[in-house]
């Protein structure tokens, strides 16, 4: 899983992401919201991380950017910016989640695993032209000819 980081405070950033690097998450950190919002419009997340206030760009902008091009990362706003008006902006643009700070890592780390839990579930079969593995039923498929093959595989080796 991808997790793109949008954080001006470097150190924040950084713990962050050690912390998340130990759940076996994949990790980018950008520090402005130029940058941020480049990166996030890849398509290529997950999840993001993401402040509001921002140099360059904010926090808002950037979500509100990210759904517009209907890209379907998570998102969890980190802010110090705690009151309700905010929030609401927050959720209305599209967040999934939002932290205040100062937050414990711990929460972070749960509700990053939250938003994730499942969100590999229909990836269950990789596809590679007429070949389907199938990592759930440890099976694996050839469709050559119109004949179909089904092999099973030992639990030890997926």
């Amino acid at each position: 899983m991808n997790i793109l980081i949008i954080e001006d405070e470097y150190n924040l950033a950084d713990a962050i992401k050690s912390m998340l690097k130990k759940e076996n998450y994949i990790v980018k950190i950008c520090t402005d919201g130029n940058n941020g919002e480049d990166e996030a419009l890849s398509g290529i997340y997950d999840l993001i991380l993401l402040d509001v206030m921002l140099p360059g760009k904010n926090g808002f902008e950037i979500l509100k950017s990210i759904r517009k091009e209907n890209i379907n990362s998570k998102v969890i706003m980190l802010t110090a910016k705690a009151n309700i008006d905010d929030k609401m902006e927050g959720f209305n643009e599209g967040a999934n989640d939002y932290l205040t700070k100062p937050f414990h890592m711990d929460e972070l780390v749960a509700r990053v695993n939250i938003l994730l839990k499942g969100t590999n579930s229909n990836k269950s079969v990789i596809t590679f032209e007429d070949i389907n593995l199938d990592i759930v039923h440890s099976s694996l498929e050839n469709k050559n000819n119109n004949k179909t093959a089904i092999v099973s595989i030992p639990d030890n080796i997926i």
